[in-house]
């Protein structure tokens, strides 16, 4: 057995999975995708680069361009890449480290983090409905149901943590049985 399977045997919900493989595949894309627009081209490998390349040239993806092509309208994409990189890649680590170990304590962060990329998310959503980007519908369906899962795990994360929060202060405001 290994030790994904021991850790996760029994004292997790199905969806804690998701989440940790959720948070854990997050940090290289991160670190070696999401980071290329807001990095100097010189700082990206070239491999790395031409990954990127293809999710723009072949895809379509008009938020991920890199370099001199990037365009200047997106600048509030970039910003929302900036803050996934300096304030929920540290989160990233924790969220993954709270639930290996089924921190109790783990649901008020998880919470706060799900609404906040579900909101984020929402522009980026928007952008590719109705926004000023030259993409075919069927190339906008497709680049919003990559988008998507970055929605939708979010949202399943911030109601699973809610609930769990919403028990919790429950539970402790209840008036105690004389």
């Amino acid at each position: 057995m290994s030790a994904f399977s021991r850790a996760f045997s029994g004292r997790h919900s199905k969806m804690d999975i998701v989440y940790f493989i959720f948070f854990v595949s997050h940090i290289p894309i991160t670190l070696l995708i999401d980071s290329q627009p807001i990095l100097p081209v010189e700082w990206i490998p070239k491999p790395l680069l031409a990954l990127t390349s293809f999710q723009t040239d072949v895809l379509g993806d008009p938020f991920m361009i890199v370099g001199p092509r990037a365009r200047p309208d997106m600048t509030w994409f970039r910003s929302l890449l900036a803050c996934e990189l300096v304030l929920q890649m540290p989160f990233f680590f924790y969220a993954a480290w709270a639930l290996w170990t089924n921190c109790p304590r783990r649901h008020a962060p998880l919470l706060i983090y799900g609404v906040h990329v579900a909101t984020t998310m929402l522009p980026i959503l928007s952008m590719l409905y109705r926004g000023n980007i030259d993409r075919p519908c069927s190339t906008r369906a497709m680049l919003a149901g990559i988008y998507m899962p970055y929605l939708l795990i979010p949202l399943a994360m911030a109601y699973e943590s809610y609930t769990h929060c919403a028990a919790a202060l429950s539970a402790l405001t209840k008036p105690k049985k004389s």
